[in-house]
């Protein structure tokens, strides 16, 4: 059995660091410096502490998003030189309270050949008076950062309670509980990790109990927070804890390295995976189940098909976890506390019978002579577009398409069908829609909003489909259109919902605080070109008489980028001076300035007010309209109308300030409905309609709702 002892290994480590590759730490003075990946989140100015198997990325003091209120903080890890794909980790003593960082000192840059150690100092932020400590250490040749955190309580009263712990969002990564798998529940375990694309995290203690046991983590089910230990603390005493922060290629050899860190035996297993020709798997997943078929690790292949994992004593299947791939032979494998077991059988995988598509076909940037057909596919496979009986091919073998069509006459309809052709799967066709160019000469129109799908598949589809029943020249989802745009099941149930809806109605996506500026937001999407710039974040374009200009409030209140926020309002201002002559101006973005709403408590105005109000008022804008509050509202300020459409799927909001605390400027506001906001648009006026097509009725369940047909407000604009 492999076992090794942390405590002395670590005392090893560091009498013997010079005979391994050096670790260091660093401030990152270039761009250069910084760690990739779809999550980075890395500025010049923070810290990197690297070895040559891993590098981790701690924020300086003024770089820190999302939830956290200091910098000082884990941001980016990578594994031997891959991506990051780590949203972020802050240190906390039960939600939302944090550890507020004032100094980052380098303690040792490892340039002697020891280890690299950063240390920051701060406080608590709910209590001022307990100082905190924490150091992260790196050594040479480890894949995992050891972080250790101090709390002086000089407080001047005892603290009875304290949950000693971390707060977790592993961003593109799923995270897994050893014991549970893809699954995060209140539990103790030994290890909380995450599977991402060709990256693994994890997080484990090295953190004794009174009787000199070693701890496991207790898991906080709601972000997948590593708690520690609970303690109470006196005036005047200290109490420290420590966790280790682990990398690898995949859930396999992060397993092993906390087995090793907690001294626990394991039977180090080795088994193959080929095609049914004895062809090697390369590079793929394969799962490991145990014998109740829970999850038990994840592990990837090599060049030649080989897998390993960590196993305790028990009965395992292995299964192939490719796309399209079904596993047609898995053998048994039984460890019974050997040192090292060699799977003699292979698990064996072999592509579907017949290829499926999983997203659409779904349209985009819809013009006078062109739109954008796009779909997604189960087995990669070449596909082609038929429209009015002319062929538009797109030959990569690939499963994600955009396929421009070109060449169209403005104002006309056109039936088109998608055809996937034949490839490691049996080609498939789609059945056939419609679509309509953009007029020549646009005398009315019709368009819909919505926003907030996220969470309720089931809610959001009841919502689509009556949408697509409008049929509208174009749909916009005002943002979080799906839960975590960083877990792709997520896009999966958003794209079965708007399906119907999609297919006929090109579909204008905004960004939202859910959506995480995912990689596959901005894979799945095709957006026009607005003024000239190409930018999915924010974009703009013309339809008849009107001009639609879409917004990213999440520069500033997510990301906290005033760089970027200022960037994006000069281009704002830019577009608005290009098109100040058009006739209708509406702009959409997913935060809004103002809410009536008190679900969670009353709501600041947002500071985003200051950047674009003043914008909206010098052009002209006729109407802003926002999502986030999972409500409706409109409020009318300055000549502007602002509305929130949050119904589209998400569970709702119900909660609001009494009449006489509301905001002078509200209009109307409703709760408790699935909704949808229909514009029609001429040349004089513009005519808005807010349907209500389903009564919540349960906010905790996806089908806690019944269908209505109601009307929730209704008000025209002239202008002549």
């Amino acid at each position: 059995m492999y076992k090794k002892l942390f405590v002395l290994f670590l005392v090893f480590s560091l009498l013997t660091v010079a005979a391994f590759s050096n670790a260091k730490v660093f401030r990152v003075t270039d761009k250069s410096q910084l760690l990739n990946g779809p999550a980075a989140d890395g500025k010049v100015g923070d810290y990197i502490l690297t070895n040559e198997k891993v590098s981790f990325l701690i924020g300086n003091l003024n770089n820190y998003h999302g939830y956290m209120k200091s910098g000082g903080n884990l941001l980016d890890v990578t594994y031997a030189g891959g991506e990051d794909q780590f949203d972020e980790m802050h240190t906390y003593f039960g939600w939302p309270k944090q550890a507020i960082y004032e100094n980052i000192f380098v303690v040792n840059n490892g340039s002697d050949g020891g280890p690299a150690v950063l240390k920051l100092v701060g406080h608590h932020s709910d209590i001022p008076g307990i100082k905190i400590t924490t150091t992260y250490t790196l050594l040479p040749d480890e894949n995992y950062l050891i972080m250790k955190t101090t709390l002086d309580n000089q407080s001047g009263k005892d603290i009875n309670k304290m949950i000693l712990g971390d707060a977790t969002f592993f961003g593109y990564a799923q995270a897994f509980t050893f014991g549970l798998g893809f699954k995060v529940s209140r539990t103790d375990t030994d290890l909380l990790g995450a599977m991402g694309d060709n990256i693994a995290y994890g997080v484990t203690t090295t953190e004794t109990d009174e009787n000199g046991k070693l701890r496991d983590i207790h898991i906080s089910y709601i972000f997948a927070d590593p708690e520690i230990k609970t303690v109470s603390i006196k005036n005047g005493e200290k109490v420290s804890f420590q966790r280790i922060f682990l990398v690898g290629r995949d859930l396999s050899s992060v397993l092993k390295t906390a087995f090793d860190i907690r001294s626990k035996d394991y039977t180090l297993v080795t088994g193959k995976a080929t095609f049914e020709n004895g062809k090697p798997l390369s590079n793929v997943k394969v799962n490991i189940y145990d014998s109740k078929g829970t999850l038990y690790i994840v592990s990837y292949t090599n060049e030649n098909g080989m897998y390993t994992f960590p196993a305790l004593k028990g009965e395992y299947t292995a299964k192939i976890d490719l796309m399209g791939m079904n596993t047609v032979s898995s053998p048994k494998i039984v460890v019974n506390n050997e040192i090292e077991l060699n799977v003699d059988k292979a698990v064996v995988g072999k592509y579907v019978s017949e290829n499926k598509v999983l997203w659409g076909p779904y349209l985009s940037d819809l013009t006078k002579d062109s739109v954008y057909v796009n779909w997604k596919t189960l087995v990669p496979a070449k596909g082609k577009v038929i429209v009015n009986g002319k062929t538009y091919e797109d030959m990569n073998n690939t499963v994600m398409h955009h396929l421009k069509i070109t060449g169209l006459k403005p104002g006309t309809e056109y039936t088109y069908k998608l055809v996937v052709e034949e490839g490691s799967a049996k080609g498939v066709e789609s059945e056939s829609y419609t679509f309509k160019t953009v007029p020549e000469k646009v005398k009315e129109f019709k368009f819909v909003v919505y926003g907030d799908t996220r969470t309720y598949n089931k809610r959001h589809k009841l919502v689509a489909d009556k949408i697509a029943a409008q049929k509208p020249a174009f749909v916009i989802n005002d943002g979080d259109l799906v839960m975590d745009g960083r877990v792709l099941g997520d896009w999966d149930g958003f794209f079965w919902a708007i399906k119907n809806m999609a297919a006929t109605a090109p579909f204008y996506p905004v960004l939202g605080n859910h959506e995480y500026n995912s990689k596959f937001y901005f894979s799945s999407f095709v957006t026009p070109q607005g003024g000239g710039d190409y930018n999915e974040q924010y974009y703009s374009f013309d339809y008849g008489p009107a001009h639609f200009i879409v917004l990213d409030a999440d520069v500033l209140l997510m990301q906290k980028d005033k760089e970027g926020m200022e960037k994006e309002t000069q281009w704002l201002i830019n577009d608005l001076e290009k098109n100040k002559d058009a006739k209708w101006k509406f702009v959409f973005f997913h935060e809004p300035f103002w809410t009536n709403c008190t679900e969670y408590g009353v709501e600041p105005v947002s500071p985003t007010v200051d950047y674009w109000k003043p914008v909206f008022e010098k052009y002209g804008v006729d109407m802003v309209i926002n999502s986030h509050f999972h409500m409706y509202e409109r409020f009318e300020n300055n000549g502007i109308d602002y509305i929130t459409t949050g119904g589209g799927g998400a569970p709702l909001y119900t909660h609001v300030k009494s009449y006489e605390d509301k905001y002078p400027f509200t209009i109307k506001d409703v709760v408790g409905l699935h909704h949808f906001v229909e514009i029609f648009v001429s040349e004089n006026q513009v005519k808005v309609v807010v349907k209500g097509v389903a009564q919540q009725t349960d906010k905790k369940s996806e089908d806690g709702f019944v269908p209505v047909n109601v009307v929730l407000d209704h008000f025209v604009l002239n202008k002549f």
